[in-house]
């Protein structure tokens, strides 16, 4: 079974960016049907389109995140080795009971797909949907981020590492500002 770890495939890939483009939720969704059938009804309690191809009008690298909760993480032998015969390579997040992961590259090793496999009590998964959720409802604070990827892609065209270091601030704040938002709702 192919099992990535912190290699120059993960870390440093190729990337880009793109405008919104509505066929994201029609690839969300042909992803959701293959999860669905892996995993089942009685393993995936969610299956979220998260990620910045989640939030309408935003710019994103053209790369499909999915969030799946499951109750309880398990090895899911059988389920790793059906995304392996799909296509995708699986990890272990930094520490194995935060969550797995499953990713799908291009030809060109730009990753095309990235499902995070979470237990429901995971911070994780309030982290992706309250930041997707805030992000949709506040098309200001997309537009924000749009514009700091579209900034950090020309400084940081070939350095991926540095793309995504280089939003870090932003995005500790955006998530300070949606826990807020969503407590206040």
């Amino acid at each position: 079974m192919k099992e990535y770890t912190k290699n120059t495939k993960t870390i440093n890939r190729k990337f880009s960016l793109s405008e919104y483009d509505p066929s994201w939720v029609l690839k969300f969704a042909s992803i959701k049907g293959l999860v669905s059938r892996v995993f089942g009804g009685d393993k995936a309690l969610k299956i979220e389109h998260v990620g910045s191809t989640a939030i309408p009008g935003m710019k994103a690298k053209p790369l499909i995140d999915v969030l799946v909760v499951v109750e309880k993480l398990e090895p899911f032998e059988r389920e790793k080795e059906l995304m392996v015969e799909a296509g995708y390579e699986w990890r272990y997040y930094p520490e194995p009971d935060e969550g797995l992961t499953f990713s799908k590259f291009g030809l060109d090793g730009e990753k095309l797909e990235h499902i995070h496999i979470c237990e429901e009590s995971s911070s994780w998964v309030r982290k992706f949907i309250v930041v997707r959720d805030y992000l949709r409802t506040h098309p200001e604070k997309a537009k924000g981020y749009s514009e700091l990827k579209q900034k950090n892609i020309e400084l940081h065209p070939d350095d991926y590492p540095a793309y995504r270091n280089a939003k870090t601030p932003f995005l500790e704040r955006l998530k300070e500002e949606a826990d807020k938002w969503e407590k206040n709702k």
